[in-house]
C-alpha cells in the first residue's frame, strides 16, 4: 500500500477488501495492544504524512508485512462516502466501510474555539438536561401510581423489580446512544442507506441485550422474593416466578423497541441539523426511557395478573425465542458481533452500586422524608452530564483527537451548567413541597455537594474512558455503567451527608 497524495485514498490491495480482512472495522476499535513496538514506527511515519497532507490517519502496513498483521487500520477523524462508491458497493458486504474501491474525503479539521464550545454546550446540552429533569419527576409520580396496582399489592416482588430494572434497562440505552453518536460523528449518518444499517444492527443489538436484562432482572427478583423481607403473599411460587419474568422480559423489550427508536431518530435529525449527538443523545435516552420503562410496567402487569397461569409462561418463551433469532442476526453482523460480549461486567457494577444506593436512601427516608424526591434529580442530573462528557470522549478517541486542553474546558463548562439547573429544581420543588426546608444554609450545602459529585463524575469519565481505550476496549460499551452505577451511590450518599450537616 502506498500513502495518497490528495484527500482521497482509494485502497487496492486484497489484504483490504472486507473478504480479507479478518476485520472490517478496524478504526471503529480501540488500539490492540499486541505488537505495538513492531507497528510503532510506521504509526509515526503515517501521522507525519497525514498532517502535511491531510487530516485523515492512517496506520499503513507494508505489503511485505500484510501477511504477519491481519489488521489493516484505517483511521478516518472524519469522512463522508461519496455517492459514487456508495452505489458500487457489493450488495453481499455487510460492512458499512467497504475497504474496497472505497473513496474519502476529508475536509481540513477545524479547531474549535472556547466561545464556540460555550456556545455549542449552553445551547445544546442545557436544554437536554432539562428535559431530563422533567423525565425524572414524571417517572417519580408514574413510580408512585403504579405501586397501588393489584398487581404490586399481591406480589411485593415487584418493587424489589423496579430499580434494579430501571438500571439496567438504562445502561444499554445509554450504550446504544453513544454508540450510534460514535458512527454519527464518523460519517455513518451522511447517507441514508449506511444510517439504515447502523440503526438496524443497533436496535437488533439493543433487543438481544434487552432480553438478557430482562431474564436476568426477573430470575434475581424471584429468588430475592423468597426473602422473608421481601413481603409476604399468598400467590403461588411458580405463578409468581412467571409473573415477574413476563413482567421483566416484556418490560424491557417492549421499552428498549421504543426508546430504541426515539435514540435513532435524535441521532438522525441532529446529524441532519448540525447539533452533535453526543451532547444530547444520552440525557434524552435517560429520562424517557424511565418513563417508558414505568408506563409499560404498569400496563404489564396490570394485564398479566388477570391471566391465567399459562400464559405469562408462554410469554417469556415467545421473547427469548425472539431473541434467539435475533443472536443469529447479531452474530452474523460485521458491525455488532464485536460488541455481543462486551460490557456485562459494568452491568452488574451498576446494578450492585445502585442497590447500595437504594439501602442509603432506605435508612434515612424515615428521618428525613423531603430525601427520596431529591435523589433522582441531583443523581439524574449528575450521571447525565457524566454520559454527555464520557460520550465526547469516546467520539474523540475514536477519531483520534485526543486535545486535553478542550477536554478540560469542557469538563468545566459541564459541571457549571449543573449548578443553575440543580438550583432552580431546589425552588421549584420547594413550592410543590412545603416540608423541604430551603434556607441559605441548605441551599449553599447542597450546591456544594452537586459541585463535588459532578467533579467525581466528570473526572472518572475522563479516567475511565482513557484507561478503558488504553486496554483495548471500546468506552461505548463499557464506561456508562461505571459512571451512572457510582454516581447513583456517591450521589446519595452525599445527599444524606446535606442533611446530616444541615
Amino acid at each position: 500500500m502506498h500513502t495518497a497524495s490528495t484527500t482521497t485514498v482509494t485502497t487496492q490491495t486484497a489484504a483490504a477488501t472486507p473478504e480479507n480482512s479478518s476485520d472490517a472495522h478496524a478504526f471503529l476499535r480501540p488500539p490492540d495492544n499486541s505488537g505495538r513496538n513492531s507497528r510503532s514506527s510506521r504509526t509515526s511515519r503515517a501521522s507525519r504524512n497525514s498532517r502535511s497532507k491531510t487530516s485523515l490517519a492512517m496506520l499503513l502496513t507494508s505489503d511485505e508485512d500484510a501477511s504477519d498483521d491481519e489488521h489493516i487500520a484505517l483511521t478516518p477523524t472524519n469522512f463522508s462516502r461519496s455517492n459514487t462508491d456508495a452505489s458500487n458497493t457489493s450488495s453481499n458486504d455487510n460492512s458499512f466501510l467497504s475497504r474496497s474501491s472505497s473513496t474519502f474525503t476529508d475536509p481540513p479539521f477545524l479547531q474549535k474555539t472556547t466561545k464556540q464550545i460555550i456556545k455549542e454546550l449552553c445551547v445544546e446540552v442545557m436544554p437536554a438536561l432539562l428535559v431530563s429533569v422533567a423525565g425524572s419527576i414524571c417517572a417519580g409520580y408514574i413510580l408512585g401510581s403504579i405501586q397501588n396496582n393489584r398487581a404490586f399489592d399481591r406480589i411485593p416482588a415487584f418493587f424489589i423489580m423496579v430499580p434494579v430494572l430501571l438500571n439496567l434497562k438504562s445502561n444499554t440505552e445509554l450504550n446504544m446512544s453513544t454508540r450510534m453518536s460514535t458512527l454519527a460523528n464518523l460519517g455513518f449518518f451522511d447517507s441514508p442507506k449506511e444510517s439504515l444499517k447502523a440503526i438496524r444492527s443497533n436496535m437488533l443489538l439493543l433487543l438481544l441485550q434487552s432480553t438478557a436484562v430482562g431474564a436476568s432482572v426477573g430470575l434475581i427478583s424471584t429468588l430475592l422474593s423468597l426473602l422473608p423481607s421481601s413481603g409476604s403473599n399468598t400467590t403461588p411460587f411458580f405463578r409468581q416466578a412467571s409473573l415477574l419474568m413476563a413482567s421483566a422480559i416484556g418490560c424491557a423489550v417492549i421499552g428498549s423497541f421504543l426508546v430504541g427508536l426515539l435514540i435513532s431518530f435524535t441521532i438522525y435529525v441532529s446529524r441532519m441539523y448540525g447539533v452533535d449527538p453526543d451532547n444530547i443523545g444520552t440525557p434524552i435516552a435517560s429520562s424517557f426511557g424511565d418513563m417508558s420503562t414505568l408506563l409499560i410496567l404498569g400496563f404489564l402487569t396490570t394485564f398479566l395478573i388477570a391471566t391465567q397461569p399459562p400464559f405469562p409462561l408462554l410469554i417469556s418463551l415467545a421473547f427469548v425465542a425472539l431473541a434467539l433469532l435475533i443472536l443469529h442476526n447479531v452474530r452474523n453482523d460485521e458491525h455488532t458481533t464485536q460488541h455481543l460480549s462486551k460490557g456485562w461486567l459494568p452491568l452488574v457494577y451498576a446494578a450492585a452500586t445502585s442497590s447500595i444506593a437504594g439501602l442509603v436512601v432506605e435508612k434515612f427516608a424515615d428521618s428525613y422524608p423531603a430525601m427520596p424526591a431529591l435523589v433522582p434529580v441531583l443523581n439524574g442530573i449528575g450521571g447525565n452530564i457524566g454520559t454527555v462528557f464520557a460520550s465526547r470522549l469516546s467520539t474523540s478517541l475514536h477519531k483520534r483527537q485526543a486535545a486535553s486542553s478542550e477536554h478540560n474546558l469542557v469538563l468545566f463548562i459541564l459541571l457549571i451548567i449543573n449548578i443553575p439547573i440543580q438550583i432552580g429544581f431546589l425552588a421549584l420543588h420547594r413550592i410543590f413541597d412545603p416540608s423541604l426546608v430551603v434556607n441559605v444554609w441548605f441551599v449553599f450545602v447542597y450546591i456544594s455537594a452537586t459541585v463535588i459529585h459532578g467533579l467525581a463524575i466528570l473526572s472518572l469519565a475522563k479516567f475511565a474512558c482513557k484507561l478503558l481505550w488504553s486496554r483495548g476496549y471500546d468506552p461505548d460499551d463499557c464506561v456508562n455503567p461505571f459512571i451512572t452505577g457510582s454516581g447513583d451511590m456517591l450521589g446519595t450518599i452525599f445527599l444524606a451527608l446535606v442533611f446530616l450537616i444541615t
